[in-house]
């Protein structure tokens, strides 16, 4: 009885031992704390809802749609080509993620679009974009399609 009692004590206290060392344990090597990605992932729905229900998408893509002519002459592209680009940025695709932990950053921009200051961070790996705007940073996966683009983005100031 006394041994089975000790065991089951024993349990507990690795239990608990397991429980402190997931709780305050940021990361160990490449294995990341159950609580902080919970968390991550909490940040990054809430931020994608917010930009859902802010219309920002619809204000970027508008933006876009009614400037192509004037993206077109900056550029030297003809209204095909500009076309064709606005459809690869995908707006609609843009949303918030965690940006990884090994994440190198490439370029910082700051500037003014839409009536907007702020900064854009682009980092080596062309799928992640940070943006600082109202006192707020946000990471966000680029699509695909758009990373081509990423390089441009210092130039989007120029729209106004």
């Amino acid at each position: 009885m006394k041994k089975a009692l000790g065991l089951f004590l024993g349990l507990i206290g690795l239990l608990i031992a397991c429980c402190v060392f997931v709780l305050f344990v940021p990361s160990i090597g490449s294995w990341e704390n159950p609580f902080s990605l919970l968390a991550n992932h909490a940040q990054v729905t809430a931020t994608n809802a917010a930009i859902d229900v802010s219309g920002m998408k619809d204000k970027v893509s508008s933006a876009i749609e009614d400037r192509k002519a004037d993206i077109a002459a900056a550029t030297g592209l003809d209204e095909s080509t500009v076309d064709a680009v606005v459809d690869d940025l995908a707006i609609d695709q843009w949303e918030a993620a965690v940006l990884p932990e090994d994440a190198v950053a490439a370029n910082t921009f700051d500037g003014s679009a839409l009536g907007v200051d702020g900064t854009i961070t682009t980092y080596d790996d062309p799928s992640y974009v940070t943006v600082d705007a109202y006192g707020q940073t946000a990471t966000l996966a680029v699509p695909e399609s758009a990373q081509a683009y990423v390089g441009y983005l210092p130039y989007v100031g120029y729209l106004g």
